[in-house]
């Protein structure tokens, strides 16, 4: 059993302001970055499934990488987040939608762009709760000195 002394239970705000700009711009990033190339790249790698369906993944997968690319090179905002949760809700939505359409839609494509988009989706709310704890923070540490 540790014992926890009031001087260890503080966390600096300027190390737990990177902590989580870090979890946020960095960790989350690559996982949408991986998502979107799985996305993009898997479909015509193996050239399974039906063409509408690759055609829709190969969009949106490189529209995602961009968006994702620049959130890595630039770092993020809750723009960004919310750009990359609509094309998670898309890819989950999209197999149905063009399946309604009497497009061709594979199985094997209904799978990955429901995982793939879940993955998305997932991340960017993550991301999104990040960015509200990471202001809250920012305002409780100011308002103090404000008064």
């Amino acid at each position: 059993m540790a014992i926890y002394h009031p001087h260890h239970t503080a966390v600096p705000p300027a190390q737990a302001h990177a902590f989580r700009q870090g979890i946020h711009d960095q960790l989350l990033g690559v996982v949408m970055f991986i998502a979107s190339a799985a996305l993009w790249i898997f479909p015509m790698a193996t050239h399974d499934g039906a063409k509408d369906a690759q055609v829709n993944e190969a969009i949106i997968g490189a529209f995602l990488m961009f968006v994702v690319g620049l959130r890595l090179y630039r770092g993020s905002s809750w723009r960004s987040d919310a750009i990359i949760g609509l094309a998670g809700l898309w890819m989950i939505a999209s197999p149905f939608v063009l399946g309604l359409q009497k497009t061709a839609v594979d199985n094997g494509s209904r799978v990955l762009d429901v995982a793939v988009g879940t993955v998305l989706v997932a991340t960017s709310l993550i991301s999104l709760l990040i960015v509200r704890s990471d202001r809250r923070a920012e305002a409780a540490e100011a308002a103090p000195r404000s008064t």
